[in-house]
């Protein structure tokens, strides 16, 4: 289970449980469901759905090719490589870069946070990670500082929900289109610094940045 992760959506207390339940001490109780991951969704929203299964099976063939290997590597040599790392993982890859960093980092310890059930059962059978489903309009059910990095590659990326739930000293590696690269930078400043950037193929051959940034003491306030 998901231990050390995870925070209440309701209270924002600390989540912690066994046999199929989380809870928090102050008494809200979720399930894990048959698939093995909670939802930590409060209500309905329509930001919580599946993509069509075509359309995860196109994603799945782009990063299984080969033809991202460059990228993939890319990101593992900006990862912090000590043992034991915790790694957040908040994007589109399908658990393939999980999955990739995993192999050289023993005991890497990995979180997948979605807003897409299927993704997420897909994310977790090729990483073997954990995963939450949660709303991306809400602020993550993920404690504070419980991150060593952060990882969101072609997803939205949510600098201030970065900063609080990396732990002092960890690092955001954020994959975006190279064309977009400095709107990310200037997106991201107030709460990381530019650390370093790599560049390589992405889907469909298009130029991709792997950015690097570091989490800053305390965010800049103007």
């Amino acid at each position: 289970m998901q231990h050390g992760w995870l925070s209440c959506p309701r209270c924002g207390r600390d989540l912690d449980g066994e046999d199929g339940e989380l809870r928090c001490p102050s008494g809200h109780r979720f399930e894990v469901g048959r698939r093995g991951y909670p939802s930590l969704v409060v209500g309905r929203s329509p930001l919580v759905r599946s993509e069509p299964a075509a359309v995860l099976d196109a994603a799945d063939a782009e990063w299984g090719s080969g033809r991202l290997d460059a990228l993939i590597q890319a990101v593992e040599a900006v990862l912090p490589s000590c043992a034991g790392v915790r790694v957040l993982d908040c994007g589109s890859d399908l658990g393939h870069l999980v999955a990739a960093a995993a192999g050289g980092r023993p005991g890497l310890r990995a979180l997948l946070v979605r807003s897409s059930p299927a993704a997420l059962v897909r994310a977790r059978a090729r990483s073997g990670a954990h995963g939450v489903l949660v709303d991306p309009s809400r602020p993550w059910p993920v404690r504070d500082a419980s991150a060593d990095a952060v990882l969101c590659a072609f997803a939205d990326h949510r600098p201030a929900e970065f900063h609080r739930v990396l732990a002092p000293g960890g690092v955001a590696i954020i994959v975006a289109p190279q064309r977009q690269a400095a709107a990310v930078d200037d997106d991201v400043y107030p709460w990381f610094e530019h650390d370093q950037t790599r560049t390589a193929a992405g889907p469909s051959g298009a130029p991709a940045a792997i950015i690097r940034f570091r989490r800053r003491r305390r965010p800049l306030s103007w």
